[in-house]
């Protein structure tokens, strides 16, 4: 059986968002444990030039549910609006992902193979993909370096998370042990 556009991105998704999302609830322990202003942690950056774990996180989203919304009109303008400012907010708009990931029919991610979609930054910024390569060559890579960012800005700031904290819910075939 052939693996299918709904089969190579969702479950991914679904997997780094998820864990992505438990990182904010261990983040917020972090800051109450050590009396810690959540705002150290959302405004964090690896250098002063990168974007903050607010926006990595806000990332997560624009790559996966943004992307796929992008798909459905045939152009995708990444969202450049402020990201979220609390924790709080943040966690909500990665259970808005993971719940619009979910409700996905597969038929319909699957039917936008060989759309085509258009990228667009501007005036001055503008490529044409199909709607698969974009999801799978663009917007996928993306979510996981977002993802990955987030994890190490974290672990930088001191929060005791792991690998396996990044690696989340792993898609195994059983649970028994």
């Amino acid at each position: 059986m052939p693996l299918t556009l709904h089969a190579a991105l969702i479950p991914g998704w679904q997997q780094i968002i998820g864990s992505a999302r438990k990182l904010i609830d261990t983040a917020r322990e972090h800051c109450a444990a050590h009396g810690i202003a959540e705002s150290d942690l959302v405004e964090a950056r690896l250098i002063a030039d990168m974007h903050p774990f607010s926006y990595q996180i806000k990332s997560c989203d624009v790559h996966s549910r943004g992307a796929i919304e992008g798909v459905r009109g045939g152009l995708f303008v990444p969202d450049r609006s402020e990201p979220p400012a609390t924790l709080d907010a943040l966690a909500e708009r990665l259970d808005t992902t993971l719940a619009f990931l979910a409700a996905l029919d597969p038929a319909e991610l699957d039917s936008f193979v060989g759309k085509d979609l258009v990228f667009t930054i501007g005036s001055k910024f503008r490529r044409e993909f199909t709607a698969e390569n974009f999801l799978l060559g663009f917007s996928q890579p993306n979510v996981y370096f977002h993802a990955t960012t987030a994890y190490a800005l974290l672990r930088m700031k001191g929060v005791a998370i792991g690998k396996a904290d990044y690696l989340g819910a792993l898609p195994v075939k059983s649970t028994a042990a």
